[in-house]
């Protein structure tokens, strides 16, 4: 799968947008026979994802309480999965201390020597860790914190100097 950088920010068309949900769906081989509504639950998430009220979005839409809340609405509230990630819950605040410092190339460059399993789900989940290891190795320092008995953090890349080196200097920042 090849990630496009971004491009400038512009209005999609009705169509251009049900066109990119239906190619993502099937890309991964989901059928869906919801057509229709495939548009009102993302873009209703989308609205909900850059802090919308939920009565704006009820009101764009017409939609009533039951209908936006059972069906197109994700299930958990924005402040606390906000404040779980380490972000204030107003706003629009997307800041943290450990995004500053960045992990050695080294240290990014490491990744376990098996072959990957020629399974679609093997394939994306390495692809996914590749293109997010520096937020991944960021990310990390704290979430040993957090829950140091996960088995992920007795892998060896967790005890090479260099990482060691950059959980040093990242708590300090954190501190």
């Amino acid at each position: 799968m090849k990630i496009k950088p971004p491009r400038q920010a512009q209005e999609w068309s009705y169509f251009s947008h049900r066109e990119s949900i239906g190619k993502a769906l099937s890309s991964t081989c989901i059928r869906s026979n919801k057509n229709t509504h495939r548009n009102c639950g993302s873009s209703t998430r989308m609205a909900g994802n850059v802090c919308a009220n939920g009565d704006q979005i009820r009101r764009q839409d017409r939609w009533n309480n039951t209908t936006i809340n059972g069906e197109y609405l994700t299930n958990l509230p924005r402040e606390l999965v906000r404040s779980m990630a380490g972000f204030p819950t107003y706003g629009r605040f997307f800041y943290t201390a450990r995004a500053a410092l960045n992990p050695p190339t080294s240290l990014c460059k490491k990744f376990p020597g098996d072959p990957i399993q020629p399974t679609v789900a093997e394939y994306a989940s390495v692809q996914v860790i590749i293109m997010l290891r520096k937020t991944f190795i960021q990310d990390s320092v704290p979430m040993m914190e957090h829950h140091p008995c996960y088995p992920v953090w007795q892998h060896s890349i967790f005890s090479d100097p260099a990482s060691l080196s950059f959980e040093r200097d990242l708590l300090q920042i954190e501190a």
